[in-house]
């Protein structure tokens, strides 16, 4: 997508969704299949990620109806449906449009903010609750709708967590690192990205010599960027990429030798299992931000993650996690409503309280929504790659183990 300003989008992304009048919801309190609908990329830049969300997404609603469907609901069925994004936002729109004309009592989606921005405002004017458990961008949240939920922490808590790990690390073995570079794709989460790792580098006290944006859709080259960070002596380099520019990123900074103290991702590419497996042993002492990893004590995680691998017969991972977590959600709330009217479902979802582990939520630290529809509860974490692992660094609570300080130089 082109870079454009986030009013710009804002704007734009209105006009889109006011744009067609659709048929009147449709909602019976006792519906003989409950239709739970996944919008997300199947094709296109964001497939990788889309995809995994609806694995565990329709993965979670087939356990749900072999143990006998929703019980409050007289054992009705899920039936979930995926519509494609195609990782385009104004194609987002539309399919939101679709799934509610038929019949999705609630929607989740769409590991794009862009796109999630767009299908939000959709699901808003059609009152039907959307559930996103991936997407980072303030904005989803902060424009006073009461139909939109989000169980992760926004951008700025990952940017934060990420830099005050590597702070810790500077200061507990006389090492500090300050010169900080950020490079991030374009798209509204990557520039909001950059936004916020500004914000929170200067509360730090990080000397920040370079913040860029490149465009997802074209750059194949990132050699200008990384000799450019060479030369000014950066020791950190941090930004929101997707999984393929991750990994491109990586080995360019291999093949032209430059070592920084700490790299890392603010969520995005870098935790993906396309970046493990693309880059092997060059993907160690990586670090990265989420708010889930595979080591961490959530009960039920190991037999759902085996039954997630023996199905897809890939790892789990932590967008998988998230389609995991946003079907949670809704599947607690359908038992506590007890109907499919969206209105009713909706204000079940307001009350969720939910803990890591119950009904297949995988974040870290549990659900409870604030009236905007944030996560009172959302929490990050820290973790460092190891053979191809993710091992958590931070927070202590969740630590399993100290990440390498400063990263170790390629090939050591």
């Amino acid at each position: 997508m082109a870079r454009i300003t986030r009013r710009e989008f804002v704007r734009s992304s209105a006009l889109a969704a006011a744009g067609t009048m659709l048929a009147p919801c449709l909602a019976g309190a006792q519906a003989k299949d409950v239709p739970l609908a996944a919008i997300v990329a199947l094709t296109g830049t964001n497939a990788a990620w889309g995809q995994r969300t609806w694995n565990a997404f329709q993965q979670g609603c087939d356990m749900v109806n072999e143990q006998g469907g929703i019980k409050s609901l007289g054992g009705a069925k899920l039936k979930p449906m995926v519509l494609d994004t195609e990782s385009r936002p104004e194609v987002a729109g539309s399919q939101t449009e679709r799934a509610v004309q038929r019949g999705a009592v609630a929607i989740t989606g769409t590991n794009q903010s862009a796109a999630t921005i767009v299908a939000t405002q959709i699901a808003e004017r059609e009152a039907v609750p959307f559930v996103c458990a991936t997407d980072v961008d303030p904005l989803i949240t902060s424009r006073g709708f009461k139909f939109t939920f989000r169980t992760s922490p926004i951008v700025e808590s990952y940017a934060r967590d990420l830099l005050a790990y590597v702070k810790d690390l500077g200061a507990s073995t006389g090492k500090p690192a300050r010169k900080l570079a950020i490079l991030s794709e374009n798209s509204i989460v990557g520039q909001s990205s950059v936004e916020a790792t500004r914000r929170v580098a200067k509360e730090l006290g990080y000397d920040l010599v370079e913040a860029d944006t490149y465009d997802a859709s074209k750059t194949q080259n990132f050699a200008s960027y990384i000799s450019k960070y060479k030369g000014a002596g950066v020791e950190i380099l941090i930004g929101h990429n997707k999984p393929s520019d991750a990994v491109l990123i990586t080995r360019t900074m291999k093949e032209l030798n430059y070592n920084p103290m700490a790299y890392g991702g603010i969520l995005g590419g870098h935790v993906s299992t396309e970046y493990v497996n693309a880059l092997d042993k060059d993907a160690d002492h990586v670090l990265c931000t989420t708010s889930w990893s595979g080591d961490a004590d959530i009960p039920g995680l190991k037999d759902l993650a085996k039954k997630y691998q023996d199905r897809y017969k890939e790892h789990m991972d932590s967008t998988s996690a998230g389609g995991f977590t946003a079907f949670a959600v809704l599947w607690d709330s359908l038992e506590r409503a007890g109907s499919t009217d969206r209105k009713r479902l909706r204000d079940a979802i307001a009350a969720t309280s939910l803990k890591t582990g119950e009904k297949m939520y995988m974040q870290l630290r549990g659900a409870k929504f604030l009236a905007t529809g944030e996560n009172s509860l959302a929490g990050g974490l820290v973790f460092t790659i190891r053979s191809k692992e993710w091992v958590t660094v931070a927070p202590k609570e969740y630590a399993k183990a100290t990440a390498a300080w400063p990263k170790p130089k390629w090939g050591a």
